[in-house]
Parts: structure tokens; sequence; C-alpha cells
């Protein structure tokens, strides 16, 4: 499966998140990534979440691994980015708002 999106209207980019909101991954390269926002993020923007967010959850993905050292901790898409193109320089990043939906 080449990279599922998630339903329309399902995903940050179509619905916005508010501070405080858990979001989880979407698609296959996030699966099971599970973070809570600190800052609210406006709808109609597929690029990375703003601001900072706490990673709750690496997931069951091929970035798990180089994400469990941000685990727990206060970050944001650059520091993800970084982590994940350590092994996989290619990879786009997996906090992008068009492949994360709110939980719940």
């Amino acid at each position: 499966m080449a990279g599922f999106k998630p339903q329309r209207g399902n995903s940050v980019e179509k619905s916005g998140a508010d501070a405080g909101s858990v979001l989880r991954g979407a698609g296959t390269a996030n699966q099971g990534l599970r973070l809570r926002l600190v800052r609210r993020q406006e709808r109609g923007d597929a690029g990375a979440i703003k601001g900072p967010f706490l990673l709750l959850d690496a997931g069951d993905n091929r970035h798990a691994d180089a994400l469990a050292a941000l685990v727990g901790k206060l970050t944001d898409a650059a520091e993800v980015l970084r982590a994940i193109r350590a092994a996989s320089p290619s990879c786009v990043s997996v906090v992008n708002a068009n492949i994360l939906a709110v939980e719940g």
C-alpha cells in the first residue's frame, strides 16, 4: 500500500485542530504515531505541524526506531524530520497535517 490518506474531512489539513488535541498517524509511514499539540493548527495547511508538540508514541511504522528517542519529549516538525532523515534521507515528514487526524 503506497500511502493511505485519511478520509476527506478527517485530516488535520481538512479540519484543523485545537491546542491540546491528540493527533494520530493516518498513513503507512506514520501508523501508530501519536502526538499532543501545544499550538492550534489552522485548517487548510497540508504541511508540517506548526509549533511544538509532545510526541506520545512513535507507533509501529518504519520510522519508529528513529523516533524512539523523541517519545515523551517536547519537539517540533524540524526535529522529527532530522531524526527520520538520519536513517532514511529521502523520506518526507511523518508529522504533516495531511497524514494526521484528530484522535477520538
